[in-house]
C-alpha cells in the first residue's frame, strides 16, 4: 500500500504585521507569494517595496512573485505573465492549507477577476 505524505514547504511570513488589521471589520492587507512562500504586510505598503530572499514582486513581471490584496472573504491576485491559472490555484491551495492561515481558508481567490477557489 502506497502512502503519500505531502510536506508543506511553503512559509508564510509577516502575519504578525497584519494580525490587528485582520481582526477589524473592513480590513485591507496585501501579500506577495510564489511557490516557496508568502509575505503579508499592511495595505499601506506597496507590493514592490517588500523583498525577501526568494520572494520578490517587481513591476513589469520582472519579479518571481504574485501580488495580492486581501479583504474580508476575498483574495484578489494581480496578473503575472509567468503564472497560468493552474499554477496560481495550486499555490493558493497550498498557502490556504497552512495552519496559520486558517482565518482565510474559506476566502474566494480571484485571479484577474476569475474565481479560482471558493
Amino acid at each position: 500500500m502506497n502512502h503519500i505524505i505531502r510536506l508543506n514547504l511553503m512559509k508564510a511570513l509577516g502575519l504578525e504585521s497584519i494580525a490587528q488589521e485582520v481582526a477589524t471589520e473592513g480590513y485591507f492587507v496585501k501579500c506577495i507569494v510564489n511557490s516557496s512562500g508568502a509575505i503579508f504586510f499592511p495595505g499601506t505598503v506597496q507590493h514592490r517595496d517588500v523583498k525577501r530572499e526568494s520572494v520578490s514582486y517587481e513591476d513589469d513581471y520582472r519579479g518571481n512573485a504574485l501580488a495580492a490584496t486581501i479583504t474580508p472573504g476575498k483574495i484578489d491576485i494581480r496578473f503575472h505573465q509567468n503564472y497560468p491559472d493552474d499554477t496560481v490555484r495550486s499555490i493558493f491551495e497550498e498557502l490556504l492549507g497552512l495552519p496559520n492561515l486558517a482565518w482565510a481558508t474559506s476566502f474566494t481567490v480571484r485571479y484577474q477577476g476569475r474565481t479560482l477557489l471558493g
